[in-house]
């Protein structure tokens, strides 16, 4: 039980005062010799009076250990209040730690820690002990800055979902102000979406300078199926039918979790049917894994393997087509931009963009759009220069 506070064990210092809490502290010595300090405050909801307390060991320095208590009280005081629905009492750590459990209990595992991720990164730059009621659109713009205004929008995207989630959890009563924090112009963001796949000299540029038979299959498997790098990694032998000629995709490698896990998203799983030129690169890669096996003595049921029989390595991949991009055309991409490269080609055959997306597996895909539209469009501009040249009804 705790014992009430005498005169002589208080202590008056100033700290983040508010309304609801005591104006002082005070402590209790323990048989161990550590200093417990304890506050009291309202709770905003019942109305009652509650305590929190700290236990510190001393330094010999009376002041400089109260003013270390007095900080941590502050700490657990605001997080109660938050608990309590105290919107003013808000830290943007505790904003940042209820949306990513609410992550956690409403989405899958990967994209819960993305989240936990994206806010741990917004957390550094906004700060922790930030009463985010107090938060001004300068002082976010100021903490949110770059050079480079692609990476400022998104983080300000971020920063905006943040801040509106916590007003619909009530944990923050105005976000008007958010409206007053500006994207910055960015005339080369469409830009790069459109260099994030490649043409067809490229195509053959790239799988020409790759050495490495695997690496090389994997390229011209993802190139003309559109799957991601994590769903053509975890692929079974069982997944790939070649006498019904389908792909069953249901599973993908989640790289925030670092292990399997079902499809991004319900529409991802999918079967997509093998055409020909697919057929040929499917037997390519069984025929090099036997061949492997014998040389190596594994077995494996995985349909991509390395020379062990284990799955192939999502990293060692990535930093293998970003070093041999970069080196044969010219550009460093990754593993995704092979996916853009499949729409970019399904796209001058003049397959639809739905069907596309259904191969896809995607149910609202902006970039795959904007690929699409900036193919055709360049597609028409070509048969508008080869007619600009046409006399149809006049002979020279």
């Amino acid at each position: 039980m705790l014992s009430s506070p005498n005169k002589d064990d208080c202590i008056t210092l100033p700290g983040v005062l508010h309304p609801e809490r005591s104006v002082f502290m005070w402590t209790q010595k323990k048989p161990s010799g550590n200093i417990c300090y304890f506050e009291r405050y309202k709770d905003p909801i019942t109305g009652k009076t509650r305590t929190v307390t700290v236990t510190l060991k001393p330094t010999g320095r009376k002041r400089n250990d109260a003013r270390a208590a007095r900080a941590a009280l502050d700490q657990k005081i605001a997080e109660a209040m938050a608990r309590s629905g105290k919107p003013d009492a808000v830290t943007f750590k505790v904003l940042c730690e209820n949306y990513c459990a609410w992550q956690r209990q409403t989405h899958k595992e990967q994209t819960a820690e993305s989240s936990k991720r994206r806010t741990a990164s917004l957390r550094r730059m906004i700060g922790d002990d930030a009463i985010v009621a107090n938060l001004t659109a300068p002082y976010v713009a100021k903490c949110l800055h770059s050079d480079d205004p692609t990476t400022y929008n998104e983080r300000l995207t971020r920063f905006k979902a943040l801040i509106r989630w916590g007003y619909q959890a009530d944990l923050i009563e105005n976000i008007s102000w958010i409206d007053k924090i500006r994207r910055r112009e960015d005339k080369t963001a469409r830009e790069k979406d459109y260099l994030k796949y490649l043409e067809r000299d490229e195509i053959t540029k790239l799988l020409d300078g790759m050495s490495i038979d695997i690496w090389r299959l994997l390229t011209e498997f993802l190139i003309l199926t559109g799957m991601r790098i994590g769903e053509a990694i975890v692929l079974e032998d069982s997944d790939i039918d070649l006498t019904a000629g389908e792909i069953r995709i249901t599973k993908t490698f989640s790289l925030p979790i670092h292990k399997v896990s079902t499809t991004k998203t319900a529409t991802s799983t999918r079967t997509i049917s093998i055409q020909p030129e697919l057929e040929a690169i499917c037997r390519k890669i069984s025929a090099d894994k036997k061949r492997r096996s014998l040389m190596y003595g594994f077995r494996t049921h995985h349909f991509f393997c390395d020379d062990d029989g284990r799955r192939i390595s999502y990293d060692a991949y990535r930093i293998y087509i970003e070093r041999r991009t970069e080196k044969l055309i010219g550009r460093k991409l990754s593993p995704h931009s092979l996916r853009h490269t499949h729409v970019a080609l399904l796209a001058e055959a003049g397959v639809p963009l739905e069907t596309i997306s259904r191969r896809l597996g995607h149910s609202d895909g902006h970039t795959t759009r904007d690929v699409y539209f900036h193919v055709t469009k360049r597609m028409e501009e070509h048969d508008r220069q080869l007619l600009d040249g046409v006399q149809i009804l006049q002979t020279s």
